[in-house]
């Protein structure tokens, strides 16, 4: 029983015992007072009776009490006047307290009072009802959010219990709330977004956590938006606000989440949403509104609330650094008010640490941006350090850049923090990695290193800028602190440390100093930690950390260099002191016509200009004879000229990745990060790890007080296949963004030559960043050895569909077709749940979606389908380029050894009719049909493509069939 059932219950229990002369009816029958909910600023209180009786109003005098929960403390008592109102069929009687002098609920100090109402008649205590509150007032004030007079900064979370999986008895148990919200303060979070549901918010109150609550759906009673305004407005008072309004945690109503921005309804919403505004900032003006979550821009209520993904579903984390300019991320000249993000971060990994890879969704596509085709054994670790990395960015960059945009007052990421929900204890929750972060980027006191050179030489001199935001929970200043910083090694041992005495930081500032951090000379190649931590009087009150790649220059010595003669075509002379910097041997030419066979071309980046197009008939027929070809990076002008110089010309991108418009571009962007090595063995990746494809070191000094971003993308000059069929004639070794569409590093192979295609920023980082100039040179020397070199991946082992480590790069993005099969893993209680697979193939657990309701369910890979031809459509979710028809198909491209007579894929059809799927191996094809709901292998003869070699066997094998079949593995023999 919760507590407001228990004091109605008690309420009851006294009414039982107490006459009501002249009513005509027995107390237990008809209580005069159902309840009462109080409405609480600094220093006064209206308290709302709610009328049962209305007929016995007149007979009564009313007296309130207010008094301390903890030691019974009477804050106020004495007689008051009332004024009646009716709602519709609602019937009230308010009473107003002022002129109090109260301790004040705080998140820290969440002070609670309770407030008694008696109805007295013949001196005596006919009926008394009670409940709880706290004394604060909360404001928009100056475009911040104010509580009780101090501006407050948001430290949120989206996603939490009750419900979303957690068994009811569990979630809905006191015990579990009360350890689910002493954790999350342990770690620094100061609100939440919670359901109505009295229990949890009762331990806020408590526990001092502050609610996001109100109205998260995206309409209103169920209307999209509403036609009678007065019965909205109504539903919002009496049905789906009153419940909660007497909480002190409560800081925001929610009206509508999500309602159209644009389009035929969007002119409604913002009609009806200013309308109700208006009417429940009179009803309740003791919080703050967000009318339109995440859509509405702050159009009418008191807050710009905005749901961006950056760092999920499309562009970075860095894509955060827009929020410095309003202009950059609302559509219009707003009002001064405060700027929230209640939904950000996104990155939804599963039970096990992987991301999930729900069907029909962005969640796929949004993975291979972020983990790429890594071995399952690292999927779980990767996601969960992008996971940690995008909420630092996002929060950290919010609350540091209050310096130049003061309206930033919070953020709330939609993001699963915990493996574990079908649970019977909070304790079996398992908070993930990212709970750590948080407990570093929402310390109160935030200690946060700007740092653009993640890599580095040894001996180099890195100029990295601490800020300090002080958001102290008790709203003090920082005074007497000292700021200890240190470079760690792999053991965590100090390398470097120095101590810097930190002025007086006042109370919701920041602060910021540039620091020399000189690296030793002698430093082992390796991963490495700026540490800085902030100290008082011996104790450690805020610390964080920075990731460094140091290398010294046994990194590019041991590099391998070119066998052939290297010819450079760079008329800016550019890339020819990058090269001369590296010790590479080479010799500019222009004489472009009769180019030695032995030979190695490098254009330069950007150099592939109108000199260079007049050659372009002699250039193609030198690689078509066995030349080697290397062009380095090319804006969109340069690009389309490199063009004229290709047999299969690429697809030019100009999307740019944090271009903050809602709804983004299709993408790819032109430029990117976190590039996936789809071969990662291969000499062009020598030395060099996933790791450090991620970011690299800004060549520009750029810092947070510049207009414009850091230049440390790793991909400026991307591209995308110009048609899909290509994929035949190029290896992708290296590519990026949604759905790996992106390429940064591929290989051409044309005649019996080859030109290799970059589209990595790497000449400007010319001794500065380690991996650039190693990758550099392994470029030069890849293209320039004597090998012949592989056109396609070679398949010495089973292929298992869907595990990325077996799959060794035969399948690229969105471009052959094959899509993953995603699986929902039944465990626990949900394996009640039944599976439904629609007519395209989509198996869900009962229905679409589950990722964030139900983040205890996790949907695998298993297995792939043809579900091509497909691109990504919206934020990536993949989408049949023909819907009507439901024969989608699928192909990749390999070489196996000699002798190989049988391609064998086994074919499973979970639907409940009978399909078929025809394979074709080169030029030979049979068809099979697959009985409902069960496996079955298909065998095709191997037959050598037309001029194959006696060494190798290069395959062409293409799937078609109905989209709900999956391959499951293929092998040959």
């Amino acid at each position: 029983m919760n507590r407001r059932t228990l004091l109605l219950f008690r309420t009851l229990l006294l009414l039982l015992s107490v006459p009501f002369a002249g009513i005509g009816r027995s107390a237990a029958q008809q209580p005069v007072i159902s309840g009462i909910t109080p409405f609480t600023g600094m220093n006064r209180v209206r308290i709302v009776a709610h009328v049962a009786d209305t007929a016995a109003l007149a007979q009564y005098q009313y007296k309130i009490i207010i008094q301390s929960v903890s030691d019974g403390t009477v804050l106020w008592q004495g007689p008051v006047q009332g004024q009646g109102y009716a709602d519709r069929d609602a019937h009230h009687i308010s009473f107003n307290v002022e002129g109090l002098s109260p301790v004040l609920w705080t998140p820290v100090h969440p002070y609670l009072y309770l407030a008694k109402l008696q109805l007295i008649r013949d001196n005596k205590v006919a009926q008394e009802v009670s409940e709880r509150l706290g004394f604060r007032k909360v404001e928009s004030r100056n475009g911040q959010i104010y509580l009780n007079d101090k501006p407050i900064f948001l430290r949120g979370i989206a996603i939490n219990p009750p419900g979303r999986g957690i068994p009811d008895s569990v979630g809905r148990s006191r015990k579990f709330a009360e350890d689910y919200v002493k954790y999350m303060k342990s770690i620094h979070v100061n609100i939440i977004r919670i359901p109505d549901e009295e229990t949890w918010y009762d331990v806020c109150d408590e526990q001092g956590m502050m609610v996001f609550g109100g109205n998260y759906a995206g309409g209103v009673n169920g209307q999209q938006p509403p036609g009678n305004y007065e019965d909205a407005i109504y539903w919002y008072k009496e049905k789906k606000f009153l419940p909660i309004a007497g909480h002190p945690s409560l800081m925001i109503y929610a009206l509508v989440n999500e309602a159209p921005f644009r389009g035929p309804l969007a002119p409604k919403w913002e009609k009806f949403l200013s309308y109700a505004y208006d009417q429940m900032e009179k009803w309740d003006s003791t919080r703050v509104y967000i009318a339109n979550a995440g859509y509405g821009y702050g159009k009418s209520g008191d807050i710009c609330d905005i749901h961006r993904y950056w760092g999920w579903y499309y562009a970075s984390p860095f894509t955060f650094l827009h929020i410095r300019y309003n202009e950059d991320i609302i559509p219009f000249k707003k009002k001064v008010q405060p700027v929230t993000f209640t939904e950000c971060v996104g990155n939804y990994t599963g039970p096990d640490g992987r991301y999930n890879l729900s069907p029909n969704h962005k969640n796929p596509g949004s993975q291979l941006n972020w983990t790429g085709n890594a071995p399952e054994e690292l999927q779980a670790r990767l996601a969960n350090e992008h996971q940690s990395y995008t909420f630092k960015q996002a929060a950290e960059l919010f609350r540091r850049l209050r310096s130049v945009n003061s309206e930033l007052s919070g953020l709330f990421p939609f993001t699963i923090l915990y493996y574990n929900w079908q649970v019977g204890d909070f304790v079996d929750m398992s908070p993930k990695p990212v709970t750590q972060q948080a407990r570093l980027s929402y310390a109160p006191v935030l200690l946060s290193w700007e740092c653009w050179t993640p890599n580095a030489y040894a001996a180099a001199t890195l100029q990295p800028i601490v800020h300090i935001v002080n958001d102290d929970d008790d709203f003090q200043d920082l005074k007497d602190a000292r700021l200890v910083y240190q470079l760690l090694d792999g053991t965590k041992t100090a390398i470097v440390s120095d101590t810097l005495a930190l002025p007086l930081i006042k109370y919701y500032d920041t602060w910021q100093d540039k620091l020399d951090l000189k690296i030793p000379a002698d430093l082992p190649a390796g991963s490495y930690q700026l540490k800085g931590a902030i100290t008082r009087k011996g104790k450690t009150i805020s610390e964080n950390y920075f990731d460094l790649y140091i290398a010294g220059p046994d990194l590019t010595a041991t590099a391998v260099r070119s066998k052939a003669p290297v010819l450079l075509y760079d008329p800016s002379g550019k890339t020819e002191k990058a090269l001369k910097s590296l010790s590479v041997d080479f010799r500019k030419t222009t004489e472009l016509e009769s180019l030695p066979l032995t030979s190695v071309l490098l254009i330069g980046e950007n150099a592939a200009d109108a000199g260079l197009l007049k050659h372009s008939t002699a250039i193609k027929q030198f690689v078509e004879k066995g030349g080697r070809l290397i062009s380095l990076c090319q804006d969109t002008l340069h690009l389309r000229n490199l063009n004229a110089l290709l047999s299969h010309p690429v697809k030019v991108v100009t999307v740019e990745l944090d271009d903050p418009n809602y709804p983004p571009a299709p993408r790819p962007s032109r430029d990117g990060y976190y590039v996936n090595p789809e071969h990662p063995g291969h000499p062009l990746f020598a030395g060099i790890d996933r790791e450090n494809l991620k970011v690299w070191s800004d060549y520009t000094h750029w810092d947070e007080s510049q207009k414009g971003f850091p230049a440390i993308y790793p991909v400026t000059g991307g591209f995308a296949v110009g048609n899909k069929n290509d994929i035949g004639s190029t290896a992708v070794y290296g590519n990026y963004g949604p759905g790996l569409e992106g390429i940064a590093l591929a290989e051409q192979f044309d005649g019996k030559g080859s030109v290799l295609l970059c589209g990595l920023d790497l000449v400007n980082r010319s001794g500065l960043d380690p991996v650039a100039d190693r990758l550099l040179l392994n470029i030069v020397g890849y293209m320039g050895d004597r090998e012949r070199h592989a056109r396609y991946p070679i398949v010495t082992d089973p292929i298992v569909w869907g595990n990325y480590g077996s799959e060794k790069g035969l399948l690229t993005g969105v471009n052959s077709g094959l899509i993953v099969n995603g699986k929902p893993r039944l465990t626990g209680e949900y394996k009640k749940i039944p599976l439904v697979i629609t007519a395209e193939g989509d198996e869900f657990a009962g229905k679409p979606g589950g990722w964030n309701d139900r983040p205890g369910l996790q949907y695998v890979a298993y297995g792939r389908r043809p579900f091509g031809p497909y691109d990504l459509r919206g934020l990536g979710v993949p989408r049949p380029l023909d819907a009507k028809n439901h024969t989608g198909e699928g192909f990749f491209w390999c070489s196996v050894l000699p002798g190989k007579k049988t391609a064998s894929t086994l074919v499973w059809n979970p639907s409940t009719e009978k399909l078929t799927i025809k394979i074709k191996v080169n030029e030979k094809e049979v068809g099979q049909e697959i009985e409902p709901n069960t496996t079955a292998i298909v065998n095709c003869p191997v037959v050598a493509a037309p001029g194959a070699t006696a060494a190798m066997t290069d395959i062409k094998m293409t799937f078609t069939g109905d989209r709900r079949l999956v391959l499951l593995q293929t092998s040959f023999k």
